[in-house]
């Protein structure tokens, strides 16, 4: 079994977002200065003042496409500009829309890597999205047992080295996008669940701890980014129709 196949379409003139749908959304954030800029003039002073303690300019210029993305795709649901989106935050630091803006319950959440940005959105359920730029390096045995459960660590090492990397990627991912769903950081302790890792093999949370009833509410998903990227998703709801679109200016 390999890895869905679809097309990331551009949206239409008129998108709604339905109650039972998981939009994700895939943006290049190698954007030209024009656009850079235009974006930026959407961003509040907290995420100017979060853009520029970046060390490196390549950094400061992927964190403010990646929000301003975000802000253009709210605004197009939502049909406001994008410099009105407001949001508030949870005491872990996740992000959500300020709540008098949103009767529609729009939940989302958003994660980068190198030069792409993933965006997911769905209405009223928990999501938590992830996408990692596949590296060589970091998949040894030490990192592995820091952030893996004992299942996890014992499933990914008795496959060939050949599958390894990939493996380790997707583990890596759907955890992360399970923990970003839940909301809590790192206060979710990491060997409290399981997920599947094999390449080839769908991607599910299949135990976890101390509640084993907890795994059945959700649904995880991979997703296929484009190539040399490995991502994931995960919402609590069992079926929810996945749609996706390419990112290109809407709004702003």
């Amino acid at each position: 079994m390999t890895i869905e196949s679809y097309d990331w379409d551009c949206p239409p003139s008129y998108l709604q977002l339905n109650t039972g749908q998981v939009h994700i959304w895939r943006a290049s954030l190698e954007l030209s200065p024009s656009l850079l800029d235009n974006l930026e003039a959407c961003l509040s002073e907290d995420e100017i003042d979060r853009a520029n303690r970046f060390r490196f300019i390549k950094d400061r210029s992927h964190f403010v496409a990646a929000r301003g993305c975000l802000r253009d795709i709210l605004g197009y649901y939502l049909g406001i500009s994008p410099k009105l989106v407001k949001f508030s935050y949870s005491q872990y630091g996740k992000p959500d829309l300020d709540g008098e803006l949103n009767p529609g319950g729009i939940r989302f959440n958003i994660s980068h890597s190198h030069s792409l940005g993933l965006f997911a959105f769905t209405r009223l359920n928990d999501i938590g999205i992830d996408i990692e730029y596949i590296r060589s390096g970091i998949t040894d045995e030490g990192i592995a047992r820091r952030f893996f459960s004992q299942n996890e660590v014992e499933n990914l090492f008795s496959l060939p080295d050949s599958l390894r990397k990939d493996a380790f990627f997707n583990c890596w991912t759907r955890k992360e996008a399970y923990i970003k769903a839940h909301g809590e950081g790192l206060s979710l302790p990491l060997d409290h669940f399981d997920v599947t890792l094999t390449p080839g093999e769908p991607a599910s949370i299949m135990n976890t701890r101390p509640d084993p009833d907890e795994a059945k509410q959700w649904t995880l998903h991979e997703i296929n980014p484009g190539s040399g990227y490995v991502a994931a998703v995960a919402f609590r709801a069992r079926k929810l129709q996945l749609k996706y679109w390419q990112w290109s200016k809407l709004v702003v």
